[in-house]
C-alpha cells in the first residue's frame, strides 16, 4: 500500500538527518543514484520490492547495491525502509524528499502537457511567466500528450494550469450549458 502521508514523514525525518549532517543535497544525489538504478536494475527493484523476500536477503542487496555508493545515512534510511516493511513507499519517499530540497532552495517542479515538444523559446516563456506567478525558480519537465489537442496544461504540484485547447473547450461548453435558455414570445 502507498501511503503518501507516511512516505511524507520519512522524507521529513531523513531531510532532518540531512540538515543536522549539513548533507542535504549529498542525500539528494544518493536518492538520485538509487532512483535511478532502481529504473535501470528490474531485478534489483523486483528484490526489493518483492513481498516473500526477507528483510535480510533485501537489506544485503541494499548494502551490496548501494554501500559503497551513498552516504551513511541513506543507506541507514533505506535499511529502516526495509525493517518497517516500508520498502513499497521507496518512490514516494524519494518524491517528497525532492520536494522538500525544492522548498528550500526556492525551488519548484513543474510538469508542462502538450501536442509537441515546446519550442526552447515556448519554454524559457513558460518558466518566466510561471516564476513570476509562483515567486520560485521552476524545474520545467515536458510531456506529450495528445489529449491535451493544443495548447499546454502545467501541473504544478497539486495545481493545474489549463491553457489548452481541450481545457477552453471544455469551460465554453459549461458556459454554453449554464445558460439559460428563455423564449421570446
Amino acid at each position: 500500500m502507498k501511503d503518501p502521508i507516511v512516505a511524507r514523514r520519512y522524507a521529513a525525518a531523513l531531510f532532518e538527518v540531512a540538515r543536522r549532517d549539513d548533507a542535504i543535497d549529498v542525500v539528494w544525489a544518493d536518492l538520485t543514484a538509487i532512483e535511478r538504478e532502481m529504473k535501470n536494475s528490474p531485478a534489483l527493484r523486483d528484490v526489493f520490492l518483492h513481498p516473500l523476500a526477507t528483510q535480510e536477503r533485501k537489506i544485503y542487496f541494499a548494502d551490496k547495491a548501494f554501500g559503497d555508493r551513498i552516504s551513511a545515512a541513506t543507506l541507514s534510511f533505506l535499511k529502516l525502509l526495509v525493517r518497517k516493511n516500508r520498502e513499497g513507499l521507496l518512490d514516494l519517499c524519494i518524491s517528497e524528499y525532492r520536494t522538500l530540497v525544492e522548498s528550500l532552495h526556492n525551488q519548484v517542479e513543474a510538469v508542462a502537457s502538450s501536442v509537441v515538444p515546446l519550442t526552447e523559446a515556448q519554454s524559457a516563456s513558460l518558466v518566466t511567466s510561471l516564476k513570476a506567478m509562483t515567486g520560485k525558480t521552476i524545474n520545467l519537465s515536458q510531456k506529450i500528450d495528445p489529449s491535451v489537442i493544443g495548447g499546454v496544461v502545467v501541473r504544478i504540484g497539486d495545481t493545474i494550469i489549463d491553457g489548452s485547447l481541450r481545457g477552453r473547450l471544455r469551460r465554453l461548453e459549461e458556459q454554453l450549458l449554464g445558460a439559460t435558455y428563455t423564449e421570446r414570445g
